[in-house]
């Protein structure tokens, strides 16, 4: 995902999705046909709020409809990355499109740059998906002290990490009325990572290198996820690749080793979805992509289903034909998100809009 200024693809996607980062500059940016026009049948305006454990200033836009209210509301909770409040990649603005159609509909939104990015205060390189969730219970916050919005009908879409931080922040507050998950993960961190290297690798190598390289990564993750200091942690790490190097030929720079040293990358790894999906006991709605290469739906939907199984106002669907970014598209492959016009498929913000408004009836 990418932030403000030059942009940059985060190295989360690019680890799971295999994409290459591609500087595009705000002046090369495509005009979308979905980009909500100036003229728009509700107010936006910009807003700021503090974390009171994090940083004590976050910004974002609220788009709230037409009338007195009180409105029932949506915070967009982001994916991984530095992301802005608009969810900027190529020319699109997926949570700005988003947001325009849930309001619309009748919802207050609110959407926010992440901590650290755009015009938000806060430190984004120490950050994990702990600390990005506790904005998100800011923003909570921060609706229910407006008189326009209703204090119980309060819901999150997420999307991507937004998708497991959601579930995270209901499973914490009993008061929010509903989550949409779109793109969340079932299956740990690790085994997202693991599961690509396996059908990369099964594409155009031996069974013997896939197994080699499995076991790779497999060691490489125990030595990130260690308790050990952290420069301990990255000798190790490193030397496995020096290893494999020596002893196989395997390809091996510092670019491979680096994304994984963030902190939001170790919690990452060891992430277990399935207890954060099983406490929330508001309706659920979980989404993947049939063409997604980031959450696979082979691997996450089944394990979405068993998770969410005790809640019976939990639906999981497999999306036909969607990307990760749940535009309609060819191999659902990172590097064709530029080349589609469309930003969100009309028939994905139908089924999430719908949802929505039904469980935010008063």
């Amino acid at each position: 995902m990418l932030k403000q200024g030059p942009l940059r693809i985060f190295g989360a996607i690019a680890l799971l999705a295999g994409a290459i980062a591609m500087p595009l500059c705000a002046s090369d940016k495509p005009k979308r046909a979905q980009t909500p026009s100036a003229s728009l049948p509700y107010s936006q305006a910009a807003v700021t709020f503090a974390n009171p454990s994090g940083p004590q200033h976050l910004a974002g836009t609220l788009t709230v409809p037409p009338g007195a209210g009180p409105f029932p509301a949506i915070v967009i909770v982001p994916g991984s990355g530095q992301v802005n409040r608009d969810g900027d990649l190529f020319g699109h603005q997926f949570y700005r499109v988003l947001a325009d159609d849930l309001t619309r509909r009748g919802f207050a939104v609110l959407r926010s740059d992440k901590r650290g990015v755009g015009e938000s205060g806060g430190s984004f390189d120490s950050a994990t998906t702990a600390d990005f969730a506790s904005d998100i219970e800011a923003g909570v916050a921060f609706l229910r002290s407006r008189k326009n919005i209703d204090p119980e009908r309060i819901g999150l879409v997420g999307h991507s990490e937004g998708g497991i931080i959601a579930p995270m922040v209901a499973g914490k507050d009993a008061r929010i009325a509903f989550v949409v998950m779109m793109a969340g993960n079932g299956i740990r961190g690790d085994q997202m990572l693991l599961d690509r290297t396996r059908r990369q690798r099964m594409a155009g190598k031996s069974a013997t290198g896939t197994e080699r390289e499995l076991a790779l990564q497999k060691a490489v993750f125990a030595a990130l996820t260690a308790d050990l200091p952290a420069a301990e942690r990255e000798s190790r790490a490193r030397q496995l690749y020096l290893d494999a190097h020596q002893r196989d030929g395997r390809p091996w720079s510092p670019d491979e080793l680096a994304p994984l040293l963030s902190p939001w990358m170790r919690s990452f790894l060891v992430s277990d979805p399935v207890p954060v999906l099983q406490r929330p006991r508001c309706a659920i709605l979980a989404l993947v992509g049939e063409k997604d290469q980031v959450v696979m739906a082979d691997d996450n939907i089944p394990a979405l289903t068993l998770a969410l199984a005790g809640n019976p106002n939990a639906k999981v669907k497999r999306l036909a034909g969607l990307n990760h970014f749940f535009q309609n598209a060819g191999s659902g492959a990172f590097s064709e998100v530029a080349g589609i016009d469309e930003t969100i498929a009309p028939s994905a913000l139908e089924l999430i809009g719908a949802w929505a408004s039904l469980h935010a009836q008063p």
